[in-house]
């Protein structure tokens, strides 16, 4: 009787482990010095304008679903790496402000659309409110001038792409890939996030870079998801580590 609970046992581990085999997709082989320069490309993708801790700017958004276009202006205040203050407007008239704490996120109408209201989170997905699934965190990201490039510890570039211009990232712990693909002055143009069988979940494309004196940063960058909605962002103002004091993620009464 014990040998038989000890044989349906080992037969249920089995069972488990080729069900999570099957699940996993196998990595590639791939040639250990081309693996190399891609996870030093990567690398030097991720730490892109690490040197700007916090930022103020204007801009642009456009979302585009199915059914309809809007189109705001938008100001921000951002300090990394998880606080930010974004109001969206039309006409220059504020419609509504998001405020993220690092703790707390709040959204205030400025229409009387809807009450304001708050919920903890330290870093919420607004695809509720912008309809493509972005993390607050990816959106300072981007304010920053940065990308928004999550962390990896496996870079190879994509068999399937002969010209080496695109590099899977993948991390150990983590169920899912990313794609980085560079234009040929080795910059990136695109950033893409599939589940862990390779199937596209919302990706990023660069459109546009511009040159400063401290270097070069996207100004230009359209979401997509697997719906075809897209939220392109342009930024239009920028200003380099400003101070911004605590009290500019703070309500007052007039908000």
């Amino acid at each position: 009787m014990a040998n038989h609970k000890f044989l349906s046992g080992l037969f249920n581990i089995a069972v488990v482990l080729l069900v999570l085999s099957s699940c996993t997709p196998i990595r590639p082989a791939t040639n250990p010095l081309l693996d190399k320069k891609a996870f030093i490309l990567a690398s030097r993708a991720r730490s892109l304008n690490q040197h700007i801790i916090s930022s103020k700017g204007a801009g642009i958004a456009r979302l585009q679903t199915k059914t309809r276009i809007d189109k705001f202006r938008l100001a921000w205040a951002a300090v990394f790496p998880d606080k930010i203050r974004i109001t969206f407007l039309v006409y220059g008239q504020p419609m509504e402000t998001i405020i993220s704490t690092g703790k707390k996120i709040t959204f205030v109408s400025h229409t009387g659309k809807h009450s304001k209201y708050s919920y903890n989170s330290k870093n919420p997905d607004l695809k509720e409110y912008i309809h493509v699934p972005l993390k607050i965190s990816e959106i300072i990201s981007i304010l920053l001038g940065r990308l928004p490039v999550k962390k990896y510890n496996d870079a190879y570039f994509s068999p399937s792409d002969s010209s080496q211009s695109t590099i899977i990232l993948t991390q150990s712990n983590k169920r899912g890939k990313q794609y980085l693909h560079f234009n040929a002055k080795k910059q990136i143009d695109g950033l893409k996030y599939s589940d862990s069988m390779g199937k596209y979940l919302y990706g990023m494309t660069v459109k546009k870079y511009k040159t400063y004196s401290f270097g070069n940063i996207p100004v230009k960058i359209e979401i997509k998801d697997k719906g075809n909605r897209k939220l392109t962002l342009e930024i239009t103002n920028f200003q380099l580590n400003p101070v911004i004091k605590d009290s500019v993620f703070r309500l007052t009464d007039q908000g």
